[in-house]
Parts: C-alpha cells; sequence; structure tokens
C-alpha cells in the first residue's frame, strides 16, 4: 500500500487555497486517488511548525487535519536518525532539517510519495531510496 506523505507546502496548499489555487487542486487530486486506492496520507509532526503562526493561520491548517483523512505522524528518534544521516549524505546542515524529516519519514514507513513544492531539495534528500518518490505540486 502506497503511502502519501504531504510537506509544508502540500498541507498549506489544501488549508489555505486561495493563495494558490493550482497547488490546491494539484494536491487535492492526490489526495482523491489516494482515498480511491485507499492509501494513507500522512504529515510529520514537525511540518506543522512551519505552518503554526498563531491566531488565523492555526485554524486553517487544524480544520484540514481535523476532517481525519490525514492523520500526523511524529517524528521521533529513529526519523531523526535516518534525517541527520541523510543531511550529512548531501552534505547540507540544519536548514534542510525539516526536509530531511519528511523524507526520513517516507523512509520509515518503508517508502511512499511525497508532496511538495521543493521538489529538487526533496529528490536530493530521497536519491538513495528508490522506494521514495518526490512529486511536485
Amino acid at each position: 500500500m502506497a503511502l502519501l506523505i504531504l510537506d509544508s507546502e502540500a498541507l498549506s496548499a489544501l488549508a489555505r487555497p486561495h493563495q494558490d489555487e493550482l497547488r490546491h487542486q494539484r494536491v487535492r487530486s492526490a489526495l482523491r486517488t489516494a482515498h480511491i486506492r485507499n492509501h494513507p496520507v500522512r504529515v510529520p509532526s514537525v511540518v506543522l511548525v512551519e505552518l503554526y503562526r498563531g491566531r488565523g493561520a492555526d485554524e486553517p491548517v487544524d480544520l484540514v487535519l481535523g476532517r481525519g483523512f490525514i492523520q500526523v505522524v511524529t517524528t521521533g528518534a529513529r526519523i531523526a536518525r535516518i534525517a541527520g544521516h541523510l543531511l550529512s549524505a548531501v552534505g547540507s546542515g540544519s536548514e534542510m532539517a525539516v526536509d530531511a524529516l519528511v523524507v526520513a519519514t517516507a523512509i520509515r514507513f518503508g517508502g511512499g510519495i511525497i508532496l511538495t513544492h521543493d521538489v529538487e531539495d526533496l529528490r536530493s534528500l530521497a536519491s538513495d531510496h528508490a522506494n521514495v518518490t518526490v512529486a511536485g505540486i
């Protein structure tokens, strides 16, 4: 069963459709496909750090998550270790930490498809993992 993972741009596109309607439609289409195929949809908890900014910013994200189709997964020590190794492999520092945690989550769950606007960085992090696909929105 393929896993669909949303990064912050993908979740933001769902939560704030008025900011970029095309991205919003692309993410909705991927969610519909996942739903039809009974594929789980996950968001690493670290992604929420990039989206939660207080009153007015949090509510749209919580509304999307409250629908129950997307599950937030905790990025614990195992995923952190994988992410650290990914950063080391590409010679990056902490500036790509959230991206690395998103890719590490896919790896930890046995692979999957990551929806992102930041295709190049996530593909470089996932380059040694054939079971992880990075798809642009």
